[in-house]
């Protein structure tokens, strides 16, 4: 299996942001295996690089609050991206887009751990990113060459001392090896002062191209630029980063990452940011997975907390704990167990009271299982018994096997893993050749959860994909240790072949680990990993529907970074990530009692940094345009209902219910993406759904547009009608300048222009600006090309390229390509069978429920009653059409009806995209002879004359589509509903009729 990754557009949108502050900005090169340098003393490139910055700011509505600046004598470039969103590859493609756009080919990634390291490594050399980056005309020549530097060990023989291989090779790289980029990648470890560091030493006997035997003056003659990966590692007081500015002097340091460090007066540590997808935005859009947090339940466990107060190094070393109920303190020394401080503790000692590796070098304890606690963190007795350790096992089981087999019988399946977050490696690795305790334990529950699973397979009649399954089952039985596999720190110093494969997995080898069989066509059973917190922040795997946190150490780290490892949309069996919007995803989220409140802690450092409003006036005319009522309407509505105060101020204690009524006014997470226990869900009455299955598996077919073969010359007409002077103009603003003036006794306003200024805009560079037109409309370049020139010799334009000039010549080429195909094209049957949808499994079967996100955003009262003929359980919808549809659409001739789920039978339009009807019924006519289908789109407008051109064009295509169904002898009726037709009229009407 080969993974293929894709461009997303805000993906691009975060490179392009980078790149654009280097626009127009003078450089020059003074020697061949320099970067091009920017003299940042000059006042016109200072004020230059300043406005492009403010400009892309700007454009990229980053909030004023966020825009800081910070001079610590580099340029500082910041992109925020949630965890799963793709940083490695957009800085990876950035370094592409540099080298293009302005000849950087030097750059230093710095990455603050081992896993991080390698799986940057793993990626910048991977054959998929290489893969994806050739097919683009651009970069089809590129090379990048990676150095990574790793720790050096020492031969302990005398002799001549040379310079690391991979610092040689990225320092000589020469800026006239044609496409290739030198890139060296290490971690913040080998950045520190010393006469053994591998950089600081000055002792080799060897000299690099800038005269020096000292590495890090070598790498800062190239005049690199630093990509900091996980920027909340390198808060500006943080040796490594000092070292970097001091040493390194790169021309540039941009920082990615989901988290930023955090200043003395609690505000986040921006310097210039110039992207930001924020973590409610990346939830919101469904970049990345929700998040169903589960707490199991045990009566034994305390609750009591002991905070590790402080530490003190003066010999005996000694760590200070506070009971944080009863505020008694205790005083341990090293190798004292903390049974002193419940005998809930039992045999657990400290071990260790200093630094902390495991830490990142901060002050804490070790304890005798291997758990670092840092100064400040708590412990709670009670949470590393094994009795509670069994407990989270076993619902951790159940929690997987659930998904495993959701995802196993999708039409297209995803291989399902489970990562389990330990405390001693020993538990697992086991000592004197015996496995450990916890693995014995969980190897027990799995192989007594296969026979479960298996047994109800073989006491039924299986279908093909159950047989697949029940075969996967057996395998998984027949060798339960090739299950599981871990990950700890120690293992990089093993000899062990079969540890180090495990590792390799892991770290290394995605593909294998997402990958149902191996090369030789059997079963690879490997969906369950274990490792202490090593497997931390830059790593993480796709496929990871659950993590386990048999842990609790009561510290706030970032809650984002906890879920980070499974945050990622999943990959299926093809290689081929899910597509960001299509469809909501979970991870299951199980940590112990003592993180009762980690959903409502995620929820507030998701919506950290966003800008909640306490007064609607700003956004009561936004919404109330898409609800299709008129301002006023709905200001005394939300007023009536206490949701707001008459100033038109959010009342606070309400806020809660009034998002959940009026989501629209959320500038939050959205409901239901964070959720304690399963997201909520809808459920399918089954009994219902048998009635309507023959007509939902027939129009779940799928089918595509057949277009008339298009003719150069029309298409050159079409780019002619498309092209205006507008598309290229430069934005003007009017200063505008408001008097009273005192008329017959009355005072008035006036108002008048007195000035004019001009927005400034980034421009595009051309060859930029016909290759994303090209994308986006399917026009050949070429084509593109010659009818801008020509436009430009007509008439004389100045051809000044921006964003606004894309979203100008699309939105006038969709106009023109609509009329212009309106009747020239045709639907195709592509797929012909049952294939998996939301409602039903791959054999037709109905599924149990679906997600209330996939029905409507608002729910209905509670007391409000369902009717028995519509297909769920609930009243979901997304207008209030919607709600009187459901609510009155059960009459006599009605069989059965129900709403139909959001993307489900997306019906291809002709000019790009789809679109989807909204209800279906199963309909008796008068004589109960014959049973009628009916499709209804609904349109929350007065009447048809308000269509926008391209919501008519849907509506006229979808007539068209269900018109080529009834062709194929499908018994289907489509109709259009506007917001005055009554749904009882339609039905009666269809029925007599």
């Amino acid at each position: 299996m080969g993974i293929e990754l894709q461009e997303l557009d805000y993906q691009i949108e975060a490179i392009q942001s980078v790149v654009g502050v280097f626009e127009e900005v003078p450089m020059s090169r003074l020697k061949s295996y320099q970067n091009p340098i920017i003299e940042f003393k000059d006042e016109y490139i200072k004020n230059k690089i300043r406005a492009n910055i403010t400009s892309i700011q700007s454009r990229n509505d980053i909030d004023p609050s966020l825009r800081s600046f910070v001079n610590d004598g580099v340029l500082g470039i910041d992109v925020k991206m949630e965890t799963g969103t793709g940083k490695t590859y957009v800085y990876s493609r950035l370094m592409l887009e540099l080298n293009k756009e302005y000849g950087f080919n030097k750059f230093i990634i710095v990455v603050p751990s081992t896993p991080i390291k390698e799986g940057t490594k793993a990626f910048i050399s991977s054959d998929m990113f290489e893969r994806h980056y050739r097919l683009y005309s651009d970069f089809s020549n590129c090379r990048i060459n990676l150095q990574t530097l790793n720790r050096q060990k020492s031969s302990g023989k005398k002799g001549r001392k040379y310079i690391p291989r991979e610092i040689n090779e990225y320092v000589e790289g020469d800026s006239y090896a044609s496409n290739t980029i030198h890139v060296l990648l290490t971690g913040m470890a080998m950045l520190q002062k010393g006469k053994t560091s591998t950089l600081d030493r000055s002792d080799y006997d060897q000299t690099l191209l800038s005269g020096t035997t000292r590495p890090v003056e070598a790498l800062a003659d190239t005049r690199p630029i630093v990509i900091i990966d996980e920027p909340h590692k390198f808060d500006r007081n943080n040796k490594t980063y000092e070292y970097i500015l001091e040493n390194i002097k790169p021309q540039a340091i941009i920082r990615f990452g989901a988290t930023f460090p955090i200043n003395s007066d609690k505000t986040r540590d921006y310097n210039n940011l110039v992207f930001n997808l924020s973590s409610a935005d990346a939830f919101n859009r469904d970049l990345v997975k929700g998040v169903s947090i589960y707490n199991p339940e045990f009566e034994s466990v305390k609750l009591t907390r002991f905070r590790l107060v402080s530490i003190s190094n003066k010999k005996p070393k000694t760590a200070k704990f506070m009971n944080m109920d009863t505020k008694k303190e205790y005083i341990l020394t090293t190798d004292e167990s903390l049974n002193v401080l419940d005998e809930s503790f039992t045999s657990l000692s400290l071990s260790n009271i200093g630094n902390q590796e495991e830490l990142n070098g901060a002050q804490g304890i070790l304890l005798s299982n291997d758990k670092a606690v840092a100064v400040g963190d708590s412990i709670y007795p009670g949470v590393f018994s094994l009795s509670y350790q069994e407990l989270m096992i076993n619902q951790a089981l159940d929690l997987h096997f659930k998904k495993e087999k959701e995802n196993f019988f999708r039409a297209t399946r995803y291989k399902t893993l489970a990562l389990f977050f330990i405390d001693s490696v020993d538990s697992y690795r086991g000592v004197n050749g015996r496995r450990g305790k916890l693995r014995e334990y969980f190897e027990e529950m799995l192989e007594k959860r296969l026979k479960e699973e298996i047994t109800k397979l073989k006491n039924k009649k299986r279908t093909v994909i159950e047989e697949e399954y029940l075969d996967y089952l057996l395998a998984s039985l027949n060798d339960l240790p090739s299950t599981s596999g871990g990950y700890f720190s120690k293992d990089n110093d093993t000899s062990d072949e079969a540890i180090q494969h495990e590792v390799n997995n892991i770290l290394r080898d995605k593909e294998t680990l997402l990958s149902f069989k191996n090369e030789s066509g059997e079963w690879n059973t490997m969906r369950f990993i274990f490792s202490k917190w090593t497997l931390r922040e830059g790593w993480d795997n796709p496929n990871i529907f659950t993590i386990v946190k048999l842990r609790s150490s009561g510290s706030e780290n970032s809650k984002i970074q906890e879920v980070g490892r499974g945050l990622r949309l999943p990959v299926d069996e093809y290689g081929n990530r899910a597509i960001a919007g299509q469809e909501t995803f979970y991870l299951n989220y199980l940590v112990d009692h003592t993180e009762n409140e980690f959903a409502d802690k995620l929820v507030k450092e998701i919506n950290d940094g966003v800008s909640f409003v306490s007064n609607i006036d700003g956004k009561l005319e936004e919404v109330a345009l898409k609800l299709r009522k008129e301002p006023k309407e709905l200001f005394i509505e939300l007023l009536t209902k206490n949701f707001v105060d008459i100033d038109k101020n959010i009342i606070n204690e309400n806020r809660e219910q009034f998002y959940e009524e009026y989501p629209l006014f959320n500038t939050g997470l959205k409901k239901n993406k964070v959720t304690k226990g399963n997201s909520e869900i809808v459920k399918i009455r089954k009994e219902n759904f048998e009635k309507i299955r023959e007509l939902w598996l027939k129009i779940n077919q799928n089918y595509m547009v057949d277009i008339e073969e298009v003719d150069e010359e029309i298409l050159v007409q079409g780019i002619k009608e498309s092209l205006t002077e507008e598309m290229f103009s430069r934005t003007i603003s009017n200063f505008k300048k408001r008097s009273t003036k005192n008329e017959n006794g009355k005072v008035g306003l006036t108002e008048a222009n007195v000035g004019s200024f001009e927005i400034h805009e980034s421009k595009l560079p051309y060859g930029e600006f016909l290759k994303i037109l090209s994308n986006r409309s399917s026009i050949p370049v070429q084509l593109l090309h010659k009818g801008i020139v020509e436009f430009h010799e007509r008439t004389n334009t100045e051809i000044y390229v921006t964003k606004k000039s894309v979203d100008i010549f699309i939105r006038n080429f969709e106009t023109w390509f609509i009329k212009q195909f309106a009747s020239k094209y045709t639907y195709r049957k592509v797929f012909d069978g049952v294939r998996e949808t939301h409602l039903n499994h791959v054999d037709g079967s109905p599924k149990d429920s679906i997600a209330q996100a996939l029905l409507g955003v608002y729910k209905a009262d509670k007391n409000k009653e369902v009717p028995e003929k519509f297909l769920f359980d609930k009243i979901v919808y997304d207008s209030e059409i919607e709600e009187k549809n459901i609510e009155n659409g059960a009459i006599d001739s009605v069989e059965v009806f129900g709403k139909i789920p959001r993307r489900s039978i997306q019906v291809p339009m002709y000019f790009g995209g789809t679109t989807s009807p909204d209800f279906m019924y199963v309909i008796t006519n008068t004589t109960g002879e014959q049973t009628i289908n009916l499709v209804i789109e609904s349109k929350d407008i007065e009447k048809e004359a308000d269509l926008r051109g391209t919501e008519n064009a849907k509506i006229n295509a979808s007539e068209k589509f269900f018109k080529a169904l009834q062709e194929e002898g499908i018994n289907v009726e489509y109709k259009r509903q506007m917001k005055n037709d009554d749904i009882l009229g339609i039905l009666n009407d269809f029925t007599n009729n």
